[in-house]
């Protein structure tokens, strides 16, 4: 079997959507334990909002990417789609790193709104 016929017959990977009500503090993705990398932004024209594109930063986990958007049904949730699954363990860097706050390593979805709804 060569390389594009095994590729073919791989399973779609998993994905899973995720809404939450940012907090009275600040927009904010929460932290889930990886590290993710910005890569692009889409205007959604039916919600007046972006949506976010990120990836893992992990140099070897090249399936695990996130969308991030506000949720069409209720504008002031917001949804997180995660597609694939990562292939290795969370960052310990970010267990251990006391010196930078949750909030610190959180984006920032102020961005995000470049119209109002």
């Amino acid at each position: 079997m060569t390389e594009a016929q095994s590729s073919m017959n791989t399973p779609p990977q998993p994905s899973s959507t995720v809404e939450i009500r940012p907090s009275n503090v600040g927009p904010a993705i929460p932290e889930d334990g990886y590290e993710w990398r910005k890569y692009g932004q889409k205007y959604i024209s039916s919600i007046g909002k972006n949506r976010s594109y990120f990836k893992c930063r992990d140099k070897n986990c090249r399936v695990m990417k996130k969308k991030v958007e506000w949720s069409p049904s209720d504008p002031s949730n917001l949804r997180i789609v995660y597609d694939g699954t990562h292939n290795h363990p969370s960052p310990t860097s970010l267990k251990e790193d006391e010196s930078l706050t949750s909030t610190a390593k959180q984006y920032d979805l102020a961005n995000q709104v470049l119209r109002p709804s």
